[in-house]
């Protein structure tokens, strides 16, 4: 019977954590704008938890974008000392050559990168921004301090249930679950804290500054071919367009001519 009350305790308990963890996740980001240097000085307040994302154009030869991009790739993946991950990479070499690739890394990573791509080519575009997640932080913090104290209790239940079977198999399920809520809870939380810690980088290489005064030209005669094989087949669809409408052009029009010469002609009887 004590056990029976115990077990109903920990059931409130479970409940009121249940409350504040709603609570807490229905808390809005805010967004942030204080410098990299003071997130990295170590102090646990809200508005110093933020996730900073950089965006960096650059303007080079259409001969050095690949090279370009394979460097800046390359140097992502050497650069293990700062945790360099290659998120997204891309290289267009159809109509404009272009290149796209994001990535994330510490802040002495990303500053080292900015700087080689601004050493390789003209810095056309730079920002950042930053997102405040204080809260989050905080409250996926709570939680992790709940389900912990309540997977705590529930462990010395399961020490006292002692030879009650059924009592056994509802707190044994129960930890189960406390169980894989509180791996979520950490895989989230450890989720937010490489969003602190590292920094997201988006290149965009492109030449469209700096292309040479005939690579339009010779774009221009490369598809010659496939433009007039195109030019040559919207030709013709308008051709099967316009034809009905000329067909019946050329039938009504000796009519309607002659209607209209009838009209315009002088009644019997009628004197001018």
């Amino acid at each position: 019977m004590q056990f029976s009350i115990k077990l109903a305790k920990v059931a409130r308990v479970a409940a009121t954590i249940a409350l504040v963890v709603l609570a807490g996740c229905g808390s809005k980001n805010e967004a942030g704008g204080q410098s990299s240097a003071a997130r990295l000085q170590g102090k646990e307040k809200g508005a110093e938890f933020l996730a900073y994302e950089h965006s960096v154009g650059v303007d080079t030869g259409e001969a050095q974008v690949r090279p370009l991009y394979e460097k800046v790739v390359a140097a992502c993946k050497a650069d293990t000392a700062n945790g360099c991950m290659l998120l997204d990479s891309s290289l267009d070499s159809g109509r404009y050559m272009q290149a796209r690739i994001s990535l994330r890394a510490r802040p002495a990573g990303i500053q080292q990168l900015v700087a080689l791509v601004a050493a390789e080519g003209e810095l056309t575009s730079q920002g950042t921004k930053a997102e405040d997640l204080g809260r989050p932080v905080m409250d996926s913090r709570k939680r992790l301090e709940m389900l912990r104290q309540y997977q705590a209790q529930l462990q010395e239940l399961e020490k006292r249930s002692g030879n009650n079977v059924d009592a056994l198999i509802k707190v044994t399920k129960e930890l189960a679950t406390v169980q894989t809520e509180l791996e979520e809870a950490t895989a989230a939380n450890a989720l937010l804290m490489q969003r602190i810690d590292t920094d997201l980088l988006n290149v965009s290489i492109s030449a469209q500054g700096k292309r040479s005064f005939w690579s339009p030209v010779k774009r221009s005669l490369g598809n010659f071919t496939e433009n007039l094989s195109e030019g040559t087949a919207n030709a013709i669809t308008a051709l099967a367009f316009i034809l009905p409408w000329l067909v019946g052009f050329a039938i009504l029009f000796p009519l309607l001519r002659k209607g209209w010469r009838r009209l315009r002609a002088p009644r019997k009887g009628v004197v001018t």
